[in-house]
């Protein structure tokens, strides 16, 4: 019986939350039609179904998570619509032997299985004889650590015991004077991260607790990360935007009503990836004590969306146009704000750039977004008093800031690339060729 699985969304998720079925049991589904709405660790997207039928039963309901490969919907003629949505951990768990005659037996068909679907099933533990609810990433960590998940309260959907819960539980035995459990030699930091001393309860009467969602809760995670494991390093310049606001504004009003307008930001993208052609070290990664140098330029944009911050690529950028990039920020930042990215608006940024300057920020710097080397931070132009021939001249300054990862980048290529990137916007129809 054909089955919708829940799918890998982007390069770093492991599970998912469905957020919103937009097919019930007895409709109809054709073969890449969307049939539901999930969070992942990086947006709100859209599962298509890769096959077609009527859909029979489903499997995780609304607010409910799935790790990658799991059933989440059953699709068949029709014949044996469920109208009630049960979740993985309503169902009973079957030994291996048993599993390949429960789904036949609840399809109604001689179809068997497939004994891969076994580790997308709830796992082995229980607690009165009922399963314990736990993530992949969660039984991973347990099993490092020789942790007994009957000895954790979860506290993710519907008591699931996630990744911070395994965590609360290794700092709760190192700060009670118990025996911290053994670090696997194996274990990496984004397995590990040091968790933060326990705080004493809030009371509800004094504070709102709220939630995190699972983008919110990989946000923390990998900016945490980040600052822990790259060690940060930050060159700031100012730029002389005078030149380049005039030119923009040209540009703009020859566009015509409808046409594409170009923002101070897409001068700074297009510039930016003009620069990282000349010095292709800040386009790089460090991974596994090597240097990768990437062959494109594909820089990602920080977009402010409601569940936090989310980072669209534009892709090849040293190729194209100023329009087609104004055209294509465009683009992105509707899908962000609609939580419409797809994992190929997310997936290959080689460097990025976060833009404050429209909320009147002066100065900032900006956590780099691994495995990336580096993040240009950029602040609001402000008209300053500037000398030219011994004469004071209000122009447009505008200050930047870039966080470097010291261990591919070093200050003076730093330095030279940030002059580069002053060259381009101080020289603003370079960027026009």
């Amino acid at each position: 019986m054909p089955e919708v699985n829940m799918p890998r969304l982007s390069d770093t998720m492991q599970e998912g939350t469905i957020t919103r079925w937009l097919k019930k049991p007895g409709d109809e589904v054709k073969k890449g039609e969307v049939v539901a709405e999930v969070e992942t660790d990086k947006a709100n997207m859209e599962i298509e179904s890769f096959n077609a039928g009527v859909l029979e039963q489903i499997l995780v309901s609304e607010g409910e998570t799935a790790p990658i490969g799991q059933p989440i919907a059953i699709l068949g003629t029709g014949a044996n619509v469920q109208s009630q949505q049960q979740s993985p951990a309503s169902q009973t768990v079957f030994a291996p032997s048993q599993k390949v005659a429960a789904v036949s037996e609840a399809s109604s068909s001689n179809v068997q299985a497939p004994l891969t679907a076994e580790p997308n099933l709830v796992q082995n533990a229980r607690v009165n004889g009922g399963p314990i609810k736990s993530s992949p990433l969660a039984r991973r960590m347990a099993e490092e650590h020789g942790i007994d998940l009957q000895q954790i309260k979860g506290t993710g959907p519907g008591g699931r015991i996630v990744r911070d819960d395994i965590e609360d539980y290794i700092e709760q035995q190192r700060t009670s004077g118990g025996t911290a459990p053994q670090v696997a030699p194996a274990a990496t930091v984004s397995q590990v991260a040091p968790a933060v001393t326990s705080l004493p309860p809030v009371s509800t009467e004094d504070a709102e607790v709220v939630t995190l969602s699972t983008m919110q809760k990989t946000i923390a995670r990998r900016l945490t990360e980040s600052k822990q494991s790259v060690p940060h390093f930050y060159i700031g310049n100012d730029i002389d935007l005078t030149d380049a606001l005039e030119m923009r504004q040209k540009l703009n009003a020859n566009a015509g009503e409808g046409g594409v307008k170009v923002s101070v930001n897409d001068l700074i993208i297009k510039a930016c990836a003009l620069a990282l052609e000349k010095f292709p070290e800040v386009n790089g990664s460090y991974r596994d004590g090597q240097f990768i140098l990437h062959k494109h330029v594909n820089i990602g944009i920080a977009v402010d969306v409601p569940a936090g911050l989310v980072v669209p690529v534009i892709r090849d950028a040293n190729i194209k146009g100023l329009r087609t990039i104004a055209r294509e920020a465009k683009a992105l930042v509707a899908k962000a704000q609609a939580g419409k990215l797809t994992p190929a608006d997310l997936d290959g940024g080689t460097f990025s750039i976060s833009n404050l300057g429209m909320m009147d920020v002066t100065d900032f710097a900006a956590v780099i977004n691994p495995p990336q080397s580096a993040i240009l931070a950029v602040a609001a132009a402000r008209k300053t008093f500037v000398p030219i021939d011994n004469q004071p001249v209000i122009r447009d300054i505008m200050h930047v800031t870039l966080s470097a990862d010291h261990r591919i980048l070093y200050g003076a290529t730093v330095a030279r690339f940030l002059q580069e990137v002053k060259r381009l916007l101080q020289n603003i129809y370079l960027l026009l060729g």
